[in-house]
């Protein structure tokens, strides 16, 4: 068998396939692709909140890092002032106080928050380009553009600005219809940036509309007309649902609405967070009751988009680890697979920046769950999927697929599992916030999605992976796999150079573990 070798310090190489085809290791899963059998398409779910530019004085810009992580959407949410269209933010508002504990940081975005929204004199006439402050927003939206990916336009608030309805419901429908003309078409020395989406506000209720669903419904009617005046190609919809099992008055109340008075409504869009349950198959879930419900109200159609998800919504200290360490880049990487097979047109992850939440440090440096995104990023260059038989919905996922060219094949195995005695963590408030910040929604006290409880951890130390039919026959071909781990940042932990048309893995696959494998022929 001919064939090359390279020597790394840290691993053993082959040129024979034979020493590839390790025997079976009990305790681990069976695994098995066949690489002959294209079975559909793996989608893009990289959507992210939080900008590429930064939203507050001391974070970096990340036009790089989102090009890298394949991020190919980019929800204009919480970005403190620009994008939103009439917010006001107060020093000694609650929800900010909470958000930012830090009192200069604090005035700091108070301050650039009402300097940069982009109708700041609510008396000012829509039709006319001056009464408009597109600039800090066209930064924004530029960097956005230059990372590679397509802004998707939440048309409200941020958190911590005012919650009451605008005065004037015919005006803000108009400013935001030349908010699109400026993004589209050009309007006012603007842009043609073929903004598609445009979800109408955030989480309707206590902490971002104060207003009663009339009201809602009014203000969403006007947009979504006003938006449709400007192109009528424009998908409108919403309503970005805190609870998305909660059948009241932002679910069913605002779909019928929509249904009997004939308005668009593209897309519906929700939210979900694991507080309650750490299962990252609860998107899938809920995916599926929300196409169920959109089915069976006249919506056949509309998509459905998951706009904020992660494993906690939890923003305080306490929950800094947990968001930026290991056990949440493998409920990624369960997330993201399952994905794949849930009725899901989109999905925006909170959040992609280095602000709370992020997946960057200050210096711009990878957490462990951009280092996930990356790498199922890669696998977005093996669009033509294969079936893997062996993977769950518990927390062992995987996913395979193949280049257009046949050239490549490549696998995405992550373990993850709900820990053992898992309580939900309570997120507190800080004790100076004045007044005191309203508590987040509790699904507790409305209908939500009951945990499962059939979810049993067998055989996932590890993986037995089969590979048959490889689009290359007898060739040889390169094997290399990468890990991410508490101690491995996708590093590359393994190369071999093959030959022949099937493969047969064994390793172990510790929980809070994800790997890559890429095959390329030679």
């Amino acid at each position: 068998m001919k064939g090359s070798a390279r020597c790394f310090p840290f691993l053993l190489l082959s040129c024979a396939a034979a020493l590839a085809q390790g025997p079976a290791n009990d305790g681990y899963r069976a695994m098995q692709v066949d690489a002959g059998k294209v079975v559909g398409e793996l989608h893009s779910f990289q959507g992210m909140n939080g900008m590429p530019a930064p939203v507050m004085a001391g974070l970096p810009g990340l036009v790089r890092q989102y090009s890298e992580l394949r991020v190919g959407q980019v929800r204009t949410h919480d970005v403190m002032g620009p994008t939103d269209v009439d917010a006001r933010f107060v020093y000694t508002n609650g929800p900010l106080t909470w958000l930012i504990p830090d009192s200069a940081q604090r005035a700091g975005v108070v301050k650039a928050g009402n300097a940069s929204i982009i109708f700041p004199d609510e008396n000012a006439d829509p039709e006319k380009a001056a009464s408009y402050n597109f600039a800090a927003t066209d930064k924004m939206l530029t960097a956005v553009h230059a990372s590679g990916a397509e802004v998707y336009y939440r048309i409200g608030r941020s958190w911590g600005a005012n919650v009451n309805p605008p005065a004037d419901f015919d005006k803000y429908s108009s400013v935001v219809k030349h908010i699109a003309m400026h993004y589209n078409q050009g309007w006012a020395n603007g842009f043609h940036y073929k903004v598609r989406y445009w979800e109408f506000w955030n989480e309707p209720g206590d902490i971002f509309w104060t207003g009663t669903p009339e009201q809602f419904y009014s203000l969403y009617a006007k947009t979504a007309l006003a938006l449709k005046s400007v192109d009528p190609t424009l998908k409108v919809g919403g309503d970005a649902i805190a609870n998305p099992s909660d059948d009241g008055a932002y679910r069913e109340g605002f779909i019928d609405y929509c249904a009997a008075h004939k308005l668009p409504l593209d897309f519906y869009s929700w939210h979900t967070y694991a507080n309650f349950s750490a299962d990252p198959y609860d998107a899938v879930r809920l995916a599926r009751e929300i196409r169920g419900v959109l089915d069976a109200h006249g919506f056949p159609k509309a998509e459905s988009i998951l706009s904020e998800w992660n494993l906690s919504y939890d923003f305080t200290d306490q929950e800094k680890d947990e968001l930026q360490g290991m056990h949440n880049a493998a409920f990624i990487g369960a997330v993201l697979s399952y994905l794949q097979d849930a009725p899901v047109d989109h999905a925006m992850f909170y959040r992609g920046d280095a602000a709370w939440m992020g997946l960057f440090d200050l210096e711009g440096r990878y957490f462990k769950p951009a280092y996930t995104f990356k790498a199922m990023g890669r696998m977005l260059d093996t669009p033509q999927r294969f079936a893997v038989e062996g993977a769950d919905t518990f927390g062992l996922a995987a996913l395979a697929g193949r280049s257009a060219d046949g050239k490549t094949v490549q696998v995405f195995i992550g373990n993850y599992a709900i820990p053992a005695g898992f309580a939900e963590k309570k997120m507190p408030a800080p004790a100076d916030a004045a007044p005191p910040p309203p508590p987040p929604p509790d699904a507790k006290k409305e209908r939500s999605l009951a945990p499962r409880t059939d979810i049993v951890y067998r055989d996932n130390a590890g993986y037995n992976l089969a590979i048959d039919n490889l689009p290359w026959g007898q060739a040889a071909f390169n094997l290399k796999r990468y890990r991410i781990s508490k101690t491995q940042n996708l590093e590359l932990v393994e190369e071999k150079s093959l030959r022949g048309g099937s493969l047969k893995l064994s390793h172990p696959l510790p929980t809070d573990t994800v790997e890559l494998i890429v095959l390329e022929r030679k």
